[in-house]
């Protein structure tokens, strides 16, 4: 009796041992699969530099990373110049993890070549041109547009900008507010008044507006190429729950004037993110990321900031 125990027992065990040597087997064929599924490729030198007007200049320098890789490679060797015609030629002096830094400022209306020399690679090179300052000349907060499809409340700040019909111009732009709050601070236990910039959520409608129809998403970077007036009214919306403006906050509008390359980049930016997660036979293909960087990868590109501040009470009325 006791043998035909010991006997199921074994046959028992011996089914076990296999069936974990089948998994193992198994696993490990998979591994070795999707390890064969990112071969080693040849690095391409990439490029990154924004500039703004009246900030000093920064380029980054590094080499296409595998998916395999935590973090790109960065070029500490290259030989980064900024050349324009306000200027004389300026090399930049190397700090940290690819970034290449100068003390001079760039210039709005002024265009610029970035050159980066980097040992046994082509050189790369990419031009970009910085727009001026963009005018905000009225600002306008409706309290009540309408109401969504649950009945909660909608709202509207609006403002205008001065468009010249004659050269291509692009914006990118968004909303924060600023207020001082009363808040506990841990490290000396006690309430104190704190300034907080925060970004205030906000969504654009096409509708009717001919500018908004031609683009595609983001809406917040828009172009002039069907504005047919020397101004135009952006108009933001946001419900209830969004957050109010409170009655001492400070209403900021930070509007970029940028580069076309910058618009692009935004715009195919999108179209990729919109792809994060694909289903087979149901999502968009991945896109390659647009790119001005000749004999590379990356985008040099630039822009100029025009800030409006206008205090909640002062807010313009409907226009």
């Amino acid at each position: 009796m006791i043998l035909r125990i010991i006997e199921k027992y074994m046959k028992h065990y011996f089914f076990y041992i296999i069936t974990i040597l089948s998994i193992q087997c198994f696993l490990t064929s998979c591994h070795a699969l999707v390890e064969d599924e990112f071969p080693d490729f040849a690095k391409m030198p990439v490029m990154n530099g924004l500039l703004q007007a009246d900030s000093t200049f920064r380029v980054q320098v590094s080499l296409t990373a595998n998916l395999t890789d935590t973090a790109p490679t960065y070029v500490s060797n290259a030989r980064v110049i900024i050349e324009s015609l306000v200027d004389t030629p300026d090399t930049l002096v190397y700090t940290e993890k690819g970034w290449y830094v100068s003390a001079r400022t760039a210039k709005a209306e002024a265009s610029y070549t970035c050159r980066a020399e980097i040992p046994n690679l082509p050189t790369i090179s990419a031009q970009t041109t910085i727009p001026a300052q963009t005018e905000i000349d009225s600002i306008a907060y409706i309290d009540l547009v309408g109401r969504d499809e649950e009945g909660d409340k909608i709202s509207s700040i609006q403002f205008r900008i001065r468009n010249n019909a004659t050269i291509k111009s692009y914006w990118s732009f968004n909303l924060k507010v600023k207020g001082v709050y009363t808040r506990h601070n841990w490290e000396t236990d006690e309430m104190m008044d704190t300034l907080i910039v925060s970004d205030k959520y906000f969504y654009m409608k096409a509708e009717q507006d001919s500018v908004l129809l031609n683009e595609a998403n983001p809406l917040e970077v828009f172009s002039n190429s069907k504005m047919k007036n020397d101004q135009y009214w952006v108009r933001t919306y946001f419900n209830e729950h969004s957050g109010d403006i409170g009655s001492k906050d400070t209403l900021v509008i930070e509007l970029k004037n940028v580069d076309e390359s910058y618009y692009r980049y935004v715009k195919q930016y999108y179209i990729y993110e919109s792809a994060q997660y694909p289903s087979i036979g149901q999502s968009n293909q991945k896109y390659p990321m647009y790119s001005n960087v000749k004999n590379g990868l990356g985008l040099f590109t630039g822009l100029s900031v025009t800030r409006k501040e206008i205090a909640a009470k002062e807010l313009a009325p409907n226009p």
